[in-house]
């Protein structure tokens, strides 16, 4: 299965997020995918879904947002492009600061084998190298993903517990 690729072109609109997730899920099944592997591509392209959605295009539904998907029999490349105006992503990354708006890119550089970004920040490409795919680097990456999502159900708590306040 060689050569494959696929391609989604999705309104910026919250609701578009779940034909993401019917393409991965469509993925994982024709190419055999393990969960680890579907779960990385799960949540990388979560949350570069909502970072097109509301840093590249504000939220706005006259926009697009694409989403190409290629596969070369050892790796899986997919590519969102959002219609905004970018960012300057050198900057972004090379900070030592991690804010919040930095974490999605974080999270996504974790459970992905490469990330790379074009068009002035406003595509992003996401590549696993599914053919290298080892068990100690599927278990470091769901460790990274239960990491964060510790992290991000602590901070739900504590922002719940200061509204109480």
């Amino acid at each position: 299965m060689k050569g494959s690729s696929n391609s989604l072109r999705l309104k910026s609109n919250a609701s578009e997020l779940n034909k993401v997730e019917k393409l991965i899920e469509a993925i994982a099944d024709k190419y055999y995918l393990n969960d680890s592997y579907f779960a990385n591509m799960m949540v990388a392209l979560t949350e570069a879904f909502n970072n097109a959605l509301v840093h590249g295009n504000n939220n706005d539904a006259s926009k697009e947002i694409n989403i190409d998907f290629s596969f070369s029999g050892q790796e899986m490349i997919f590519t969102i492009t959002d219609a905004g105006n970018g960012f300057a992503f050198n900057e972004f990354i090379n900070s030592n600061q991690t804010s919040e708006n930095q974490r999605g890119i974080l999270l996504i550089q974790k459970v992905s084998d490469k990330v790379e970004f074009a068009d002035m920040g406003r595509q992003i490409s996401i590549h696993f190298n599914v053919a290298s795919v080892s068990r100690d680097t599927a278990q470091n990456r769901m460790s990274v993903f239960q990491q964060t999502d510790n992290v991000k159900e602590k901070q739900s708590n504590e922002k719940q517990n200061h509204r109480l306040e």
